[in-house]
């Protein structure tokens, strides 16, 4: 897309606003943003960046990123995103990772790397992102920019997004979610955008929503299961939707945000492989059936068997996912990818019932077998977190001599007092909810679960930790 499309006619609409704590940083129209893009880009022909070329960016202060991002754009080349607060070897692992050629460092200063090899199939704008690594082997994930607009016209689709609305979104602008969702949707549907300089912080979080007035909340689990600790202000800014994405959402989470809130929490589905969104629950929200995330937008879905044979409506099996927005094996650094007859194996177990709504049950390596009886983590994560004085838990398998496998839970007390009393509180809880093979062996109480930056659970850190025996924090 143009940049110049959405920018032109509206020189005097507003589009970006940048806020820090709880106030306003800067604001943006379109036509100035299309102003500074073209400036940039300019500035970066001159040093040398040409089409393909790979630049690594740290995405941060969000006006100073997303100028940059767009500018390399322009000039058809691919932009890898870098966590302004990870530390220099983080950044060096990742440019590596994604054979980058250039650092941007300041406006119009970009720093040339180690001379990466010529590379085929590489076809212009784009963009390399790294998978959350929760196997502990990130892997960098090639998307065309023509791919990244078509999954914002779908989120525009599936939310019924106008030039009227409002979003605010917190998230990492290293995140998939929050490039395409927040800042390319926004961009494409011509409606308005809030980030936080600094991302998420709870204390200024109603502040800065009560400050700018949003019609929409971009939002992950974890933040909203922060802010059910912290109420609103009322009155409430005219929000008519939080949409939740990037993690499972837990039953309890939803329905306590909507009692409290009094808007409707619209879950969906995504992934870095297909760009961000993949499922998402219908606008209106009449259309919504709370648990699953949603049908289909602009991708095709389907649930397999171990052969990869396709099952029947309302059976469980592994999701695969087709279309265009879907990771191509063959552009940039995607040779990795390995497509069954065209279908993309998301790794994600679910089921599709007769009108296309998918419910997921958890990641096919997370299974817990224990002594052949199959266990999803995230059914007994959803009853222990209805439990009493529970703010966070994680399930994982435990190594059984006999069973094979056996599950534990890591648990985040809602107050420290609790502690010593919480593990046989929970026995006797999951004893009343829980089949007997479901029920963990053990409980581990810990001040907080080790988590990436969009909120998923890391399990393969806990898995390491009982492998090891235990032992450190």
């Amino acid at each position: 897309m143009d940049l110049h499309q959405v920018s032109a006619g509206s020189a005097t609409d507003l589009f970006l606003t940048v806020v820090g704590g709880a106030e306003i940083r800067s604001r943006w129209t379109f036509a100035r943003l299309a102003e500074a893009v073209d400036v940039e880009a300019a500035r970066l022909r001159r040093q040398g960046i040409r089409r393909g070329d790979r630049v690594g960016v740290p995405a941060g202060p969000p006006d100073q990123f997303i100028v940059a991002w767009y500018a390399l754009w322009s000039l058809e080349a691919v932009v890898v995103p870098l966590n302004p607060s990870a530390p220099a070897d983080d950044w060096q692992r990742t440019l590596t990772i994604a054979q980058a050629q250039w650092l941007w460092v300041l406006p119009g200063t970009p720093v040339r790397l180690a001379a990466a090899p010529v590379r085929e199939g590489d076809s212009g704008a784009g963009m390399i992102l790294l998978t959350s690594g929760s196997t502990g082997h990130p892997k960098p994930v090639g998307l065309a920019a023509e791919q990244l607009w078509l999954v914002a016209r779908e989120v525009q689709k599936a939310h019924q997004l106008s030039p009227s609305d409002h979003e605010f979104c917190p998230l990492p602008l290293f995140h998939v979610n929050a490039l395409v969702v927040g800042v390319l949707t926004s961009w494409a549907t011509g409606s308005r955008l809030t980030l936080p300089e600094d991302g998420f912080h709870r204390r200024v979080f109603w502040h800065q929503v009560q400050s700018v007035k949003p019609s929409w909340l971009n939002l992950a689990p974890s933040i909203l299961s922060i802010l059910m600790d912290e109420p609103p202000r009322k009155p409430l800014p005219p929000l008519r939707m939080v949409r939740s994405a990037s993690a499972p959402l837990p039953a309890l989470i939803r329905e306590r945000v909507e009692r409290d809130w009094g808007i409707p929490v619209i879950e969906t589905y995504g992934m870095t492989e297909a760009g961000s969104q993949i499922a998402a629950n219908p606008w209106p929200p009449d259309r919504r059936r709370p648990g699953t995330v949603g049908i289909g937008f602009g991708v095709a879905m389907r649930v397999v068997d171990q052969d990869g044979l396709p099952v029947s409506p309302g059976q469980a099996g592994e999701v695969e996912i087709s279309g265009p927005t879907v990771i191509r094996p063959h552009w940039g650094p995607n040779r990795w990818a390995r497509l069954r007859q065209g279908w993309y194996r998301t790794g994600d177990i679910g089921r599709l019932d007769a009108d296309g709504y998918l419910t997921l049950e958890g990641r096919v390596r997370d299974l817990i077998n224990r002594g052949g009886e199959k266990i999803s983590p995230r059914e007994v994560e959803e009853w222990l977190l209805q439990a009493s004085g529970v703010q966070d838990v994680a399930v994982v398998g435990r190594p059984h001599p006999v069973l094979g496998e056996e599950p534990v839970a890591f648990v985040v007390p809602r107050e420290t007092r609790e502690s010593d009393r919480l593990p046989e509180r929970l026995r006797v809880w999951a004893e009343n909810g829980l089949d007997r093979f479901k029920r963990p062996a053990d409980y581990y109480i810990v001040t907080r679960l080790p988590k990436g930056h969009t909120g998923k659970v890391q399990r393969q850190e806990l898995r390491h930790w009982l492998l090891a025996g235990g032992g450190g924090h």
